[in-house]
């Protein structure tokens, strides 16, 4: 077994009065160090003993949202796989506008990751943006650590998404895919 931390996005931060009502036990059996607002979002800091860092996920998930009465409701995972182009630029080294060219086509191998988000500004998940730098320019990937964090997000997502709706079994079979 290996211990691993992982910060869970929960959809409220609950009170002091809350804390204070569950015994103690709870917070020391679910592996709960403590809680963080970053960026508008709510952490809940996990240490879990698990064999693997999705294990260590999915029972700090179960203990986070089995404390007592809180009703707590874990919406993500805490990873940083969302980039801008201009993030992509800084992590890879590269400019601005070399990295805006890759991505629009006009130089390079083609085939650059879409975009999970459009509007004002695209946004790009780094697992996929690192893999294909990776491909082709010999860069490092993003790590396994990163990537079961970014697709234990999205699915995390997908899971609040989808509940209550009648198909939600049906989507399980697009993960199995």
């Amino acid at each position: 077994m290996k211990t691993y931390e992982v910060a869970l996005v929960i959809d409220r931060e609950p009170t002091d009065e809350e804390l204070e009502a569950l015994p103690s036990e709870s917070l020391d059996t679910a592996g709960l160090i403590g809680f963080e607002t970053q960026a508008g979002a709510v952490l809940a800091y996990v240490v879990r003993d698990a064999v693997s860092l999705v294990d260590a996920i999915v029972q700090a998930i179960h203990e986070v949202e089995s404390l007592g009465r809180l009703g707590l409701q874990v919406v993500g995972v805490h990873c940083e796989d969302l980039v801008s182009l201009r993030d992509i630029a800084q992590r890879i080294g590269r400019t601005y506008e070399s990295v805006r060219l890759l991505a629009a086509g006009k130089r390079g191998p083609g085939g650059f990751p879409a975009p999970v988000s459009t509007g004002q500004w695209a946004l790009y998940s780094w697992a996929e943006v690192s893999a294909w730098f990776a491909m082709h320019y010999g860069t490092a990937p993003a790590g396994v650590y990163e990537r079961t964090l970014a697709a234990a997000d999205h699915l995390i997502r997908a899971r609040r998404i989808l509940t209550g709706d009648e198909h939600r079994d049906d989507f399980l079979r697009l993960v199995a895919a």
